[in-house]
């Protein structure tokens, strides 16, 4: 009696266990989105920085001691005005001996050409008369330029940017002095990836937003792009602004926002996030949401490229408006009835909740 007692125990057990295991698995909840289609505008966003369309650094032709420094960094200058000065007294000294000798010179040569017309020296010593003049001539320009090489001039309306000497310091020539730039042409830099470069180029819109200047976007021309990608392996172009401001200074930081145009006719492909794509056997698939019965199908798709939005291009049976789930796919299977996320509250701030 008590043997059977212990197998109907076990049998109940045993049946209990099987029943578990054929139980229905519960109803997931999953992230369902919409597929977007190729007509659908995409935009990428970099971080730049703003640089001067020119940018200067200046020197002396001529060596001496620095004897004034005129400007102080940030004064705004224009083109022609003096900002720094070395000792030019010796080179003063030497251009009046070399004034002496040239008026010397010139009038000897005058006398000789006067008697070369009346034939009364020969036609070799009026070439040597007019040789010297030519020398002296030359000389006397190069002192007259020394000279003038003793003043530090601006070569455009800017901006001083780094001094680098201070007075009293000697001077070589080409050694920098200070820098010079530019504000009113004012130019946006970015760096962006080898996935990217290609298509930015042949994007339509470029607009910028400045931290400095906030609620204000200012529209972009693509000036250049690099040829060569630096050592982190990115690609630095360069943006004019369409309208000239003076409120955006070299230095400013920036975000450049690139809307980018369709490399493919509208259709041809939809995009999907990228946390939808799985593979099986090599074949890339999504699980395509059916609305009215609540299940997943898993459909074969070909996938083209991945953005750096965090979305893929694929082709196949999606089209615009199909929804399938987003993420957590591994945990699905074919046929599987779902439950889609609820969409977050907009007060929900940061979708904390």
């Amino acid at each position: 009696m008590q043997r059977l007692w212990i197998v109907g125990i076990l049998s109940l057990v045993c049946l209990g266990g099987c029943q578990e295991r054929t139980k229905a698995p519960g109803m997931l909840l999953v992230d369902i989105v919409e597929v977007t289609g190729s007509s659908s505008s995409r935009q990428t966003q970099y971080p730049g920085v703003t640089e001067a369309g020119q940018n200067a650094t200046l020197s002396f032709k001529v060596m001496g001691t620095l004897e004034k420094v005129a400007v102080r960094e940030g004064t705004p200058v224009r083109r022609g005005q003096v900002l720094a000065s070395i000792d030019s007294r010796d080179y003063a000294t030497q251009l009046s001996a070399t004034q002496s000798e040239y008026r010397q010179i010139k009038a000897e040569c005058e006398r000789v050409i006067a008697m070369h017309e009346e034939q009364a020296v020969s036609d070799n010593d009026y070439d040597k008369a007019v040789s010297g003049l030519e020398r002296i001539s030359a000389k006397l320009k190069n002192h007259q330029d020394q000279l003038e090489d003793c003043s530090l001039v601006a070569p455009y309306d800017g901006y001083v940017g780094k001094i680098f000497r201070s007075a009293g310091e000697s001077v070589a020539p080409g050694l920098p002095v200070m820098s010079l730039f530019t504000s009113g042409d004012t130019e946006v830099v970015i760096s962006v990836p080898e996935s990217e470069y290609r298509e930015i180029q042949k994007s339509a819109d470029y607009e910028a937003t400045f931290s400095a200047l906030p609620g204000r976007r200012f529209p972009l021309k693509l000036k250049s792009s690099a040829r060569k990608a630096s050592g982190n392996q990115l690609y630095q172009l360069r943006f004019s602004l369409a309208d000239k401001s003076a409120d955006i200074l070299p230095g400013m930081g920036a975000m450049v926002y690139i809307q980018h145009k369709s490399d493919k006719p509208v259709d041809e492909y939809v995009l999907v996030p990228v946390g939808a794509l799985f593979d099986d056997n090599g074949q890339s698939y999504v699980f395509l949401y059916d609305k009215e019965s609540g299940q997943v199908k898993k459909t074969a798709v070909g996938v083209e490229k991945l953005q750096a939005d965090g979305k893929a291009k694929v082709v196949g049976a999606l089209q615009e408006g199909d929804c399938v789930v987003a993420s957590g796919v591994s945990k699905l299977r074919d046929g599987q009835k779902v439950k889609p996320l609820a969409s977050a509250s907009d007060l929900n701030y940061g979708k904390l909740l």
